[in-house]
Parts: structure tokens; C-alpha cells; sequence
């Protein structure tokens, strides 16, 4: 897939008020959108575990997440996110994407909205 940014809108569901607003790489190979520290802690979310990441070049890396809601054109959803420390690349992830209801479209480099799958219909 090409690769292409994206606005992104982060806020803390306690202090609404507090937004910060990125433009990110879309990583459709990351599971989590992961944002700068310092931001977030703009925003004061609290701590919510840390959790181990494998890196491109196979090592181990272990990252704080946090509880955020997003927002996208005119969609928003609650999210986990991933603290990026400074050296590490702020991207939107499917974790993300998905949550908002959009779809990664590699053509027109733009995050779009699509119809989710679902594991049942109507009959079973």
C-alpha cells in the first residue's frame, strides 16, 4: 500500500476543551495510533498499562497507552493510543481507523468511510 497522512484530532474524554491536532502517517500495518508523549501529556490522560511492541528490526519495545477520543473529518470515537517517545514516528493505526468507521483508500490517499463487517446476519 502507498503511503499517505492524515489529520487527526486528540482529546482527553475529561477535559474536552483540550484538543491536539496531529498529521500523521496512516500505518495500516500498526495495530495502535501511536502519539507523541509530550501531547498527550498536554492533554493530561492518565496511564493506562504499558504493553510490548516488536520493532521493524525484531527487538522488543515497550510503550505506555492511554485512553483518548479521536476525531476525523466529521467522525470521533474513544480510542487507546500508544505514548510515542521522541524518537519514535507518530502514526494512525487501524485500531483507529476502524473505530472511526473509515477505511485506509491508497488510491485517493485519504481515509474514507466504509461499511464495517459483521460476524452474523440475520440468520445463524
Amino acid at each position: 500500500m502507498g503511503t499517505f497522512s492524515a489529520k487527526l484530532r486528540i482529546w482527553n474524554p475529561s477535559a474536552p476543551e483540550k484538543v491536539e491536532e496531529i498529521q500523521a502517517m496512516v500505518a495500516t500495518g500498526a495495530a495502535f495510533s501511536w502519539i507523541h508523549r509530550e501531547r498527550l501529556e498536554r492533554l493530561g490522560v492518565e496511564h493506562l498499562r504499558r504493553i510490548g511492541f516488536r520493532a521493524i528490526d525484531g527487538s522488543i519495545v515497550e510503550r505506555d497507552t492511554v485512553a483518548v477520543w479521536v476525531g476525523s473529518s466529521d467522525f470521533r470515537a474513544p480510542d487507546i493510543v500508544v505514548m510515542a517517545e521522541p524518537s519514535d514516528m507518530e502514526v494512525i493505526g487501524v485500531h483507529t481507523i476502524e473505530g472511526l468507521g473509515l477505511a485506509a483508500d491508497p488510491v485517493q490517499k485519504k481515509l474514507i468511510p466504509t461499511v464495517m463487517p459483521a460476524l452474523m446476519s440475520g440468520k445463524c
